[in-house]
């Protein structure tokens, strides 16, 4: 089946009405995410690292989330299990291999078109555009975000479960398409043979897209950077894009053409490479997410899933107060 890769509550509520659902090759799968400390990443590599089968079976803040009441037919994917504290990331995304376990146990397969929703923060997309662009990053292209998310969902009068949907175990197969959607430090840091400049560096050529709010970004709120490790809040030749400014006042995004007016406006470079930023890679994600969505290219945008505080662990220099780079 053929959906847009952003859809409203109303043509989900449809394919729910029609029972096409978890019963066509359409799964709707929902991304409560309860947001709390960040787990010991030593603990966890000793203990829980891809222990799918016990992490789902565990007490989660998130699945009781989603328990309280979700979109009928929904299955849960929590972020927490779907990823894996590392020294570094809070959400480190595991090898295709393993994540396909996962995959695998919460019911899903090949060929289906996952749709995904979540509560809370950002009309209910910061969560859920973050689960669908990990997977993205593992081959699976048939993918949908509902706009507004279970708000817009309960603001419309829609039906609501709590049922806990259990699937048979999925058939799904996870590709390696890390390098086409995510980028890591090390290719930031990365200089080509002859080339004086890394990466990170090549600020006129690439669009640098900095999704935290505006106060962090211009260190004026807290950015949870060690002044005495850094001088500054975020990094030189970075463009500031809130994906909060995504969102119109009711909690969905904003018309597509106010969306390409906003970017642009805010120094997106037409034709040039995109990649996303934040403090974890998760407004990042809704951020490139959406330009994917309205002005798609053969070069999607690339998420960071770091943060400045891993820049600022690995090379604090690189964070400082430089100017912000907008077009004349």
């Amino acid at each position: 089946m053929s959906l847009k890769k952003i859809i409203d509550v109303g043509s989900v509520n449809s394919l729910l009405k029609k029972g096409i659902i978890n019963k066509e090759g359409v799964r709707i799968i929902d991304c409560s995410f309860a947001v709390g400390p960040r787990p010991d990443w030593k603990e966890f590599e000793q203990e829980g690292y891809g222990e799918f089968k016990t992490l789902m079976a565990a007490p989660s803040p998130s699945r009781k989330l989603y328990q309280t009441g979700h979109i009928p037919e929904a299955v849960h994917v929590d972020l927490d299990i779907a990823t894996y504290p590392s020294r570094y990331q809070r959400f480190q995304q595991y090898r295709a291999d393993l994540f396909e376990k996962y995959a695998q146990l919460v019911g899903l397969n090949n060929k289906e078109h996952f749709i995904f929703y979540g509560k809370g923060a950002f009309g209910g997309m910061l969560f859920a555009s973050k689960v669908a662009w990990i997977f993205k990053s593992y081959g699976h292209e048939n993918i949908s975000l509902v706009d507004g998310g279970f708000d817009s969902w309960k603001r419309n009068g829609f039906d609501v479960s709590t049922e806990d949907v259990k699937l048979p175990t999925g058939t799904w197969k996870a590709e390696d398409e890390f390098k086409k959607y995510v980028i890591t430090f090390q290719e930031l840091e990365a200089k080509k043979e002859g080339e004086e400049k890394q990466f990170i560096e090549k600020t006129s050529e690439i669009n640098f897209l900095d999704s935290r709010i505006r106060g962090q970004f211009e260190g004026t709120q807290e950015t949870g950077l060690d002044p005495h490790l850094v001088n500054g809040s975020r990094i030189a030749g970075f463009k500031n894009l809130p994906s909060s400014e995504l969102l119109s006042k009711n909690g969905t995004l904003k018309s597509e053409d106010e969306i390409r007016s906003w970017i642009t406006e805010n120094g997106y470079v037409e034709n040039q490479p995109v990649i996303t930023s934040c403090n974890a890679g998760i407004q990042a994600a809704l951020l490139a997410y959406v330009i994917d969505a309205v002005k798609p290219s053969s070069v999607p945008p690339r998420v960071y899933n770091g943060s400045l505080k891993e820049m600022e662990l690995r090379a604090p220099k690189k964070i400082s107060e430089g100017p912000q780079h907008l077009p004349h």
